[in-house]
């Protein structure tokens, strides 16, 4: 398979006025259910990441994600090599770097995976939009840019109330 048949998704949770998290780099929420679904949509394949959301995963778990290779969004150089990780100074290097691991594996899609200025980068790039709503008004300041799903149409919803705030799981295509 070659890297243009390669789709690429961006993956992100919002609340209801778009704000995706904090500046310190951490979520607003804890939804378990969404850690899930997140799980379960990017295991086995390429994410894209800045180097802040690859540092607040590094942090947390101590590795990169399990079950992924990552290609990091950054202009910084001399970052030391880890296992399953490369480095690409814009968000067009990375996304054919990212294209092109994935299409070599066999597989047919990507995920954009953040922060906001890597989502606001991609956008050009992006087929479709995994959107986990989150159905509150949280306290942060990183939000997805203004008019970012103009683009898209809705194709699924399901709700859930699986964690203490409810959601909505919603997948996007390109119009």
């Amino acid at each position: 398979m070659s890297w243009e048949n390669v789709s690429t998704s961006l993956i992100v949770a919002a609340d209801e006025v778009d704000l995706i998290g904090r500046s310190d780099g951490s979520l607003p929420w804890h939804l378990p259910s969404d850690m899930r679904h997140f799980q379960q949509l990017t295991n086995g394949h390429v994410v894209v990441a800045g180097r802040l959301t690859h540092d607040s995963i590094m942090a947390k778990l101590g590795r990169p994600l399990p079950g992924r290779f990552t290609v990091v969004v950054t202009r910084r150089t001399g970052l030391p090599p880890v296992p399953g990780v490369t480095y690409q100074p814009d968000i067009a290097s990375a996304m054919t770097t990212a294209r092109g691991i994935e299409g070599f594996a066999g597989r047919r899609q990507l995920f954009v995976i953040g922060g906001a200025q890597v989502y606001a980068q991609a956008l050009p790039f992006v087929d479709r939009v995994f959107l986990t709503r989150v159905h509150t008004h949280a306290h942060g300041d990183v939000h997805m840019p203004e008019g970012w799903l103009d683009a898209f149409r809705l194709v699924k919803a399901e709700k859930s109330d699986a964690d203490q705030i409810a959601v909505t799981y919603s997948e996007y295509v390109r119009s």
